[in-house]
C-alpha cells in the first residue's frame, strides 16, 4: 500500500512538475537576512602559546543582486554584493571566559552560479555557490580592560554555498528563502601589546535569507517584430493562436448553365 500510494505521489508530482514561469533574463534582486558567526578562533604565538575563540552576536545581513537568467537553460549567472556586521561578546582562553567588545563585519563582493530545478509551475527550488572577496573588519578587545585581542581589516577570497526556493508572485517577479554557508579569511598576524603576536583564522557564518527578484526585460529574439503581432507568452509557454479558417467563396452563376432548360422550355415547338 506504501509503494501504491508513493507511485501515485510520484505521478502526480511529475505532472505537476515542468518548466517553471518565472521570468527569464536580466534581473536585479534585493534580499535581507539574519547571519549567524561561527566562533572565531585566534592564536598566542608568544609564550605560553594558548588558542582562544571569539564569539560575536547574531548580525543583520543585507545583499543586493545583478543578475541574468538563461532563457533555454536554468541556469542564473549573478554579482552580488553584501554586508553583515556583529558585535562581539565574549572572549574565551582556556577554561576563562572574559566579556568582549568590537565587531565583525564582512562586505561581501561575489559572483553566484545558481541552478533552478522547477518543481511545479511557477515554483523552483535552486542550488549553488559563489566565490569572490570579502573585506573583514574584525577588532576583538577585552571590555573590562580594553586590550586588544587582534586587529584584521583587509580583503581576502571569500567563497558560500547556496540553497533555497523561489516563487513566481508576477511574470516578472519572484520572492525567495535560502539559506547560505559563508566563509571570508580573516588569516592574518596582528602584534598585540598585551598579547604579542596574535593570529586569526577565517570567520565563518551561516545565513537564512528571504528577498525578491524583478525581471527588467524578456530574453533576446522574443521581442515583437516591428508591425507584427507580439509572440506568445514565454513566462506561461502559450502556443501561438491557430491560424484563421480559409474565407468561403460561393460559385458564380454563369450564361450557360442559367439559360438552359428554363428558356428553353419557353421557347419549344408551338
Amino acid at each position: 500500500m506504501r509503494l501504491r500510494t508513493a507511485a501515485f505521489a510520484t505521478v502526480a508530482l511529475a505532472a505537476l512538475a515542468g518548466p517553471a514561469t518565472a521570468g527569464t533574463g536580466l534581473y536585479l534582486g534585493l534580499g535581507v537576512g539574519w547571519d549567524g558567526q561561527n566562533d572565531m578562533r585566534v592564536d598566542q604565538f608568544s609564550p605560553p602559546p594558548a588558542t582562544g575563540t571569539v564569539t560575536s552576536n547574531d548580525g543583520v545581513i543585507v545583499a543586493g543582486t545583478v543578475g541574468f537568467k538563461l532563457p533555454t537553460f536554468p541556469i542564473r549567472l549573478e554579482f552580488e554584493s553584501g554586508y553583515d556586521w556583529h558585535k562581539i561578546n565574549q572572549f574565551t582562553s582556556g577554561d576563562t571566559t572574559f566579556g568582549a567588545g568590537g565587531h565583525a563585519n564582512i562586505a561581501s563582493e561575489l559572483i553566484n552560479a545558481v541552478y533552478d530545478f522547477p518543481v511545479a509551475p511557477g515554483f523552483n527550488i535552486y542550488g549553488g555557490a559563489g566565490l569572490g572577496a570579502g573585506h573583514v573588519w574584525f577588532a576583538p578587545y577585552i571590555a573590562s580592560t580594553g586590550d586588544q585581542i587582534a586587529h584584521v581589516d583587509h580583503w581576502g577570497f571569500m567563497w558560500q554555498g547556496i540553497g533555497g526556493a523561489s516563487f513566481e508572485v508576477e511574470p516578472d517577479a519572484d520572492i525567495f528563502v535560502d539559506y547560505r554557508y559563508r566563509d571570508a579569511s580573516a588569516r592574518m598576524t596582528t602584534f598585540t601589546p598585551v598579547f604579542g603576536p596574535v593570529g586569526s583564522h577565517s570567520i565563518t557564518e551561516n545565513v537564512i535569507m528571504a528577498g525578491v527578484r524583478f525581471y527588467m526585460f524578456p530574453p533576446e529574439g522574443e521581442m515583437a517584430p516591428e508591425g507584427g503581432p507580439p509572440p506568445p507568452n514565454p513566462y506561461y509557454n502559450q502556443p501561438p493562436p491557430p491560424p484563421p479558417p480559409p474565407e468561403y467563396n460561393a460559385p458564380m452563376n454563369n450564361g450557360a448553365t442559367s439559360g438552359g432548360a428554363t428558356s428553353g422550355g419557353a421557347g419549344g415547338p408551338q
